[in-house]
């Protein structure tokens, strides 16, 4: 018995030590799988967005770069984020595509979540080109080979690159695990002042940020934690480009 109590106590000791090694360990472990799930659904937005941004691009290119036709590509690539359904049928498939356009149309057409920039052609060479088309407000777009590569005012943009309408958008994703939604938000998108001294990292992570409202994603109400995610897009005009209304939309 007595040679026994020593191997008990150890026995003892070991599994204690296992348990106070797990404590520390478990919070780690839990930020790791929860950070891997937040990643992954950037990563889903990110592909979402870059597939949108290419639709948005294209309806442009059909109609003259308008912006209003811009805004309803992307609101249509966009959709599959918004699109959520646990039953089958025709008519419970339709609500949900219904829901999904509205859901998607209110982000797409919120200037503080999403921003669409028309990078290229700009207004000088709209102005610069303008003069060469019949209507005297547009880009020319059919035969290209036999005009002029470049012309004074057209901000060193040949007519075949004006004739490419290139977009740019700028969503704010929700981030959705918590935790890990504020912790990104507050270290990345709108981290706090300039620590003072005996400020520790929990102060830092406790705080709501810097309080900025000119940087992406920080205009918004405060439980929102978004982070911005950007596309870009190039596709040639299928049709002469006029004034899009808006550079900057939605």
């Amino acid at each position: 018995m007595t040679a026994r109590a020593p191997i008990m106590q150890r026995q003892f000791f070991q599994s204690g030590q296992a348990l106070v090694e797990y404590i520390y360990v478990f919070p780690i472990l839990a930020l790791l799988i929860l950070g891997a799930i937040q990643f992954g659904f950037i990563y889903q937005t990110k592909a979402t967005l870059n597939y949108a941004t290419f639709e948005a691009t294209r309806n442009g290119a059909l109609n003259s770069g308008s912006m209003t036709a811009i805004v309803e590509g992307l609101t249509s690539g966009m959709m599959p984020l918004f699109a959520h359904s646990s039953t089958s049928g025709n008519a419970r498939n339709l609500d949900m595509l219904k829901n999904a356009w509205k859901l998607a149309d209110a982000q797409m057409s919120d200037r503080k979540l999403t921003v669409i920039t028309i990078v290229s052609p700009n207004s000088a060479t709209l102005n610069a080109y303008a003069g060469q088309s019949e209507s005297g407000s547009e880009i020319p777009n059919d035969n290209l080979m036999y005009r002029p590569t470049s012309i004074p005012g057209g901000a060193g943009m040949n007519i075949q690159d004006a004739n490419l309408l290139k977009v740019r958008v700028t969503y704010c994703y929700k981030m959705a695990v918590p935790i890990l939604n504020k912790m990104i938000y507050n270290l990345i998108v709108d981290p706090p002042p300039t620590p003072v001294v005996g400020k520790t990292a929990a102060d830092m992570l406790a705080s709501e940020g810097g309080g900025s409202s000119s940087k992406p994603c920080t205009d918004i109400p405060e439980d929102e934690y978004r982070i911005p995610i950007t596309s870009e897009s190039v596709v040639r005009m299928q049709s002469p480009f006029k004034n899009p209304g808006k550079w900057v939309g939605p």
